[in-house]
């Protein structure tokens, strides 16, 4: 019998891959192929300074950082809302313990409950708000369209109406690389609620409309750069979708202090505010091979990519493809004299016609009606084809946000 267990030992250790140990933290903007811009927050700061400013999605990773550096611009309030309660209790925490407790809120609340949200606007009255609450992770959302479809479009219709309802001075809205030609449900998701702050931003003259459009963060919740560190600690193999499969990349920091800058565009710039629907697009430098930056991970545990750490492609995801674009070819791009922050002109629906097909796509989704609501969807977002994107593993997008 000892014998017999020394055997079945012997198996087991032969079959098991040796686990990697872990390295120091790595800093991410060490990966990519371009230095940080340095981006001079003075025009957000004083946007800010003094003003009740309300974040949705403030326990998410790009929420999280808008909260980071909006309290060091010195707001009156900061309201921070997130419907995920152990996300919302860390950024809490952690603002606390840094002294700021006297001027933030955590309000668990869910943005497609209007009734709950009117409550959170009512007793913080923001003047700035900024929103980032969304479900992003592409696979997720396509086999969970309604789902994704209330909080992505509901929800936004929800923040963005009760701002305006309550007298907000401007709506910042954290939208995607993958609302431009969507082909992942997802990314149609986000273009519907940019038609939607586009829209309301040419109708009325109180509130600001501003959408701001980036890619991948790196280290997001969902991305490559934690599951390739779990895959590198763990032995390998690291999985890649394709070997040609590309995306435009950015640091958190970096992200959000670009939103921050597009976001206070325009306010000393010139006499009155224009409303025109403008959506920013954040310049992130050149793409970058998914297979190229999961080698930089592997070298940088010391280790050698295909020799100590299997690289395996695992083909597309429904609702992936190989590029990210990050405006139309048709969009007419103007610099705002602001680096690395860029002017897009995307089509837009005019709010009359926009109301009634925003309202099918939101009957649908509340109802559970995924076929009704794939038309819904196609009919404002004509480039999305449910049908051709949800059976063909050939197109779509890697979610590495």
């Amino acid at each position: 019998m000892p014998d017999l267990l020394k055997q079945l030992q012997k198996m087991l250790n032969a079959g098991a891959r040796r686990p990697v140990a872990p390295v120091p933290q790595i800093d991410p903007a060490q990966l990519l192929p371009r230095p940080p811009r340095k981006i001079d927050l003075r025009a957000a700061r004083k946007l800010m300074a003094g003003k009740s400013v309300l974040v949705t999605g403030a326990g998410g990773t790009i929420g999280s950082e808008l909260c980071r550096q909006i309290i060091n611009f010195e707001p009156a309030h900061l309201a921070l809302v997130d419907n995920a309660e152990f996300a919302l209790y860390q950024i809490d925490l952690e603002l606390k313990e840094k002294g700021h407790g006297e001027r933030i809120s955590a309000d668990l609340t869910d943005v497609c409950r209007a009734e709950h949200l009117a409550r959170v606007f009512e007793r913080t009255e923001p003047d700035i708000v900024l929103h980032a609450a969304a479900f992003k992770h592409v696979p997720i959302v396509e086999e969970n369209r309604c789902a994704g479809a209330l909080t992505n479009v509901l929800g936004a219709k929800n923040v963005f109406d009760t701002a305006i309802d309550h007298g907000a001075e401007s709506v910042v809205f954290i939208s995607t690389d993958k609302a431009v030609n969507p082909t992942s449900f997802m990314g149609a998701t986000k273009r519907i609620a940019e038609l939607y702050a586009q829209a309301l931003d040419v109708a009325q003259n109180d509130t600001r409309f501003v959408t701001v459009r980036f890619g991948n963060v790196l280290g997001s919740t969902g991305s490559v750069a934690p599951l390739f560190k779990r895959q590198i600690e763990r032995g390998g193999p690291v999985t890649v979708t394709h070997p040609e499969i590309i995306r435009y990349f950015m640091t958190t920091p970096e992200a959000v202090q670009l939103v921050l800058l597009a976001a206070s565009l325009d306010i000393d710039d010139v006499p009155v505010v224009t409303h025109d629907g403008r959506v920013f697009v954040l310049d992130m430098g050149e793409p970058v091979k998914i297979v190229d930056f999961a080698k930089r991970m592997i070298a940088a545990y010391g280790l050698a990519p295909g020799k100590d750490i299997e690289i395996k492609f695992t083909g597309l995801r429904p609702g992936e493809k190989l590029f990210e674009e990050i405006f139309l070819d048709t969009d007419a791009l103007v610099k705002t004299g602001a680096e690395g922050v860029l002017l897009a002109s995307p089509a837009m629906i005019d709010l009359p016609l926009l109301t009634p097909r925003l309202s099918d796509v939101i009957e649908a989704a509340l109802g559970g009606e995924q076929a009704v609501l794939d038309e819904a969807v196609h009919h404002l977002v004509p480039e999305f084809t449910p049908n051709g994107q949800a059976q063909s593993h050939a197109r779509g997008s890697e979610s590495t946000k």
